[in-house]
């Protein structure tokens, strides 16, 4: 009844009676494991900052603007942004706030990055340099991740080029493609520090540091048998 049910149907609608038929198991299939990686480099470091202050309560309206306007002193070739804010009041009647900043600077702009972020503190609030990451942007992973698909893409249609050369009759196809992609990890800390002390110590020349990005692809390549094409042509 359910089989008549799927031919009246195709018919009515002008669809093969094979149109719903699920044919994922009498496919013939073939999985791959697929890999590409290529360097990123960047230019830019991932700069974190944390601001101590301490401050009354009529005063914490204003401490972020205050905060980002030192910050822009201490590099305005980035942008800034508050990643976090911490507030809590002390037994003097005080706030203590605790602010992490970010921002992306070339690394040109890194040569006396601690002192001028000595310049800027005052007593009652301080600014740290807590972290210097060389770990490519967001943008420029993107950018890497289209390029790894586009290679992924074409070592897929190499193998389904291959596969039907070797069995013309098979006529195989795309069947799925699924990205996996590796998370990249910034430089070890003993690298990236000591490329922060040498550009404290003097200027240097831009120089791109690079980051491997990896990314997988499990690919499966289906044909449809020529008996499963005759079963459904009858």
């Amino acid at each position: 009844m359910k089989k008549f049910c799927v031919f009246v149907l195709s018919f009515l609608f002008s669809l093969p009676v094979w149109a719903n038929v699920d044919l994922g198991p009498l496919l013939n299939k073939v999985t791959l494991q697929l890999q590409t990686e290529q360097w990123v480099t960047t230019k830019t470091a991932l700069v974190s900052v944390t601001v101590n202050a301490a401050v009354t309560d009529q005063g914490i309206s204003n401490i972020q603007a205050d905060v980002l306007n030192k910050l822009k002193q201490l590099s305005d070739k980035g942008e800034w942004h508050v990643v976090s804010f911490n507030r809590q009041l002390d037994q003097s009647g005080l706030e203590n706030i605790r602010i992490m900043a970010q921002a992306r600077l070339p690394q040109t702009d890194l040569a006396g990055l601690r002192d001028k972020a000595k310049a800027i503190s005052k007593p009652g609030e301080t600014f740290t340099i807590e972290n210097v990451q060389f770990i490519p942007s967001d943008e420029e992973i993107r950018q890497a991740n289209t390029t790894l698909r586009s290679n992924l893409y074409l070592q897929a249609k190499a193998e389904i080029d291959t596969l039907n050369k070797i069995y013309p009759d098979q006529k195989y196809y795309l069947y799925s493609i699924d990205f996996v992609s590796q998370p990249i990890s910034p430089m070890p800390m003993a690298a990236s520090m000591h490329m922060e002390k040498t550009a404290l110590s003097a200027s240097i020349s831009p120089v791109s540091v690079g980051n491997k990005v990896q990314l997988q692809a499990i690919v499966v390549v289906a044909s449809i048998p020529e008996m499963v094409m005759q079963k459904l042509r009858e």
